[in-house]
């Protein structure tokens, strides 16, 4: 596909940029914290680990060997 000149857009492309008469101008300041990283999850990772370490838990307990003569009976 070969570029072409197009002139679709000059009537507009010298006009002034538009101000809204109903809302202020953001400041720069404003504007930068619209686009600043957050952390959507926080706490998610904790989460996980608690997760993981009581799976762990559970997991270790349910392969401790038993001694049946202790009395103990599986149900």
């Amino acid at each position: 596909m070969a570029l072409t000149e197009t002139h679709d857009y000059d009537d507009i492309i010298n006009l002034p940029h538009h101000q809204s008469r109903r809302h202020a101008h953001m400041a720069l300041s404003g504007r930068a914290a619209q686009f600043m990283p957050f952390a959507a999850l926080t706490g998610y990772e904790d989460v996980l680990n608690r997760t993981v370490r009581v799976n762990e838990e559970a997991i270790a307990k349910a392969n401790t060997p038993v001694d049946v003569a202790e009395g103990y009976m599986p149900a």
